[in-house]
């Protein structure tokens, strides 16, 4: 019995570290194409490991953590308001000196990516079998927008808090689950779709049953903290807790319309030049309709109703603006598609081939453009 209780450790381990190896492989692989992009358009090779993914919104995750939240509203940084405060924190936390702090974020972004991969392996295992689990980390690593976790974005940490809170909530480890949902609403406004997804899970596991509620309940509701501390940082910053929105709409020309955001993608298709054709019309439409496609092959395999809702909200909020430009990465979000991924292609190669195949060179070709200083979502 103890040899057997041994044995099954020393799988779990290896199994683990194939995950994980998996994962690493594909953050090399990531970082080596940028590099060779960077060379390829510049003659020469970036001065430092952080410069490969340094882009876009990246500088300014760097500039909050740097100066906190600008609260003159003439200079551009007041703007930043729009991003939430968890990752500039951590990113702050862990920087010794601020001429490091570039390297700070770049850390925070890729030890949280490893926590990614564990939970995402320890949660399909949970659901199905160490294989599945093996797949479900596979095709994380080599989403078309993967390349995000090797960044200095939010996606690495918001994906730590999401996976490890459904993990937990699954267990019935409420208090755990509720707040790594304060966290994960401290870090994206999506982080509050745990809210009413915890409370799903929270009454199928209970059958349903009102009658069946007890105190547990009141962890789920952690959710909704981070959100609601974000509001007062924006409230003693700018005067007013939605200022964020209003930012959002005149600055980022972003605002709640999903109908506008269709319109603009299939503008891009028709008047766009090459990459911005692909970046902001094809692929946003495409990866919309990818998403489409996974929560419907989600409900087919009657997946719990928490994941369905998960899926369903992920997907609702990442079209429900006026301009789909980050579609494609928002929709990685969706991550129960991984682990149903790796449940319908169990025992499948071809299929494991043809996904790895596609989703690997769509991460090269969109790994390049991003590295170079291209939109790339």
């Amino acid at each position: 019995m103890d040899f057997n209780v041994a044995q099954r450790v020393k799988n779990i381990s290896q199994t683990a570290k194939l995950a994980c190896l998996i994962f690493i492989v594909a953050k090399i692989l990531v970082f080596t194409v940028g590099y060779i992009a960077i060379y390829k358009n510049t003659g020469a090779f970036p001065a430092s490991i952080t410069d490969v993914f340094n882009h876009w919104d990246a500088p300014h995750y760097v500039d909050i953590a740097k100066n906190w939240y600008e609260s003159n509203p003439t200079l551009d940084a007041y703007n930043f308001i729009v991003f939430f405060p968890l990752y500039p924190i951590l990113i702050r936390l862990c920087t010794i000196g601020l001429n490091y702090i570039n390297y700070s974020a770049l850390i925070v972004s890729n030890i949280c990516s490893t926590i990614v991969c564990l939970y995402i392996y320890k949660l399909a295992k949970h659901e199905f079998n160490k294989n599945v689990a093996i797949k479900a980390v596979l095709f994380l690593s080599i989403f078309p927008t993967a390349y995000f976790f090797s960044a200095p974005y939010t996606e690495s940490l918001f994906f730590a808090l999401t996976i490890a809170s459904f993990y937990y909530a699954r267990q019935s480890k409420w208090k755990l689950a509720g707040t790594l949902g304060l966290f994960a609403s401290l870090t994206r406004l999506a982080g509050l779709l745990l809210l009413p997804v915890l409370l799903v899970e929270y009454y199928h596991q209970k059958e349903w049953k009102p009658k069946k509620t007890d105190l547990n309940i009141a962890w789920i509701f952690l959710a909704l903290a981070g959100f609601l501390t974000y509001l007062v940082i924006d409230n003693q910053v700018t005067g007013d807790p939605f200022t964020f929105m209003s930012i959002e709409a005149t600055h980022w020309f972003n605002r709640l319309d999903p109908i506008a955001g269709l319109t603009n993608a299939y503008n891009c298709i028709t008047s766009y030049s090459y990459p911005d054709i692909i970046t902001c019309g094809i692929a946003p439409i495409a990866f919309a309709v990818f998403g489409l496609l996974m929560i419907s092959l989600i409900i087919w395999k009657r997946a719990p109703p928490s994941y369905i809702t998960y899926m369903f909200l992920s997907w609702a909020l990442a079209v429900s603006t006026s301009w789909w430009i980050s579609v494609p990465r928002y929709i990685m979000a969706m991550f129960p598609m991984f682990i149903l991924l790796g449940a319908l292609t169990n025992n499948k190669k071809v299929a494991t081939i043809t996904i790895i195949i596609i989703s690997g060179a769509l991460l090269c070709y969109f790994t390049a453009i991003f590295a170079i200083g291209w939109w790339a979502f």
